[in-house]
């Protein structure tokens, strides 16, 4: 049982640094939302808007590749789950 809790503790770590504190963005700006970057930020500057020449830039939440992260931390704790988990037979 107190593997269980570690790899859930582990996971939830994870998942908060992985969906609050770096969430991948692309960078956009203009009127035809055109494609500048692709970089991680914090969940709360999503709404922030910095100004380049006369237009403003903008963050776009990239599902994707979020979903991507979210689905491969999973898997691997939960491989490592299964690897250090004790027999009970």
């Amino acid at each position: 049982m107190l593997i269980k809790r570690i790899f859930l503790s582990i996971y939830l770590i994870v998942i908060t640094i992985l969906g609050v504190l770096k969430v991948p963005v692309t960078v956009v700006w203009g009127r035809e939302m055109k494609y500048e970057s692709k970089k991680y930020v914090p969940l709360w500057e999503l709404q922030s808007e910095q100004k380049v020449g006369d237009f403003f830039e903008f963050y776009q939440l990239d599902y994707l590749r979020l979903l991507f992260e979210l689905g491969i931390a999973t898997l691997i704790v939960y491989v490592l789950y299964l690897i250090f988990k004790p027999d009970t037979e």
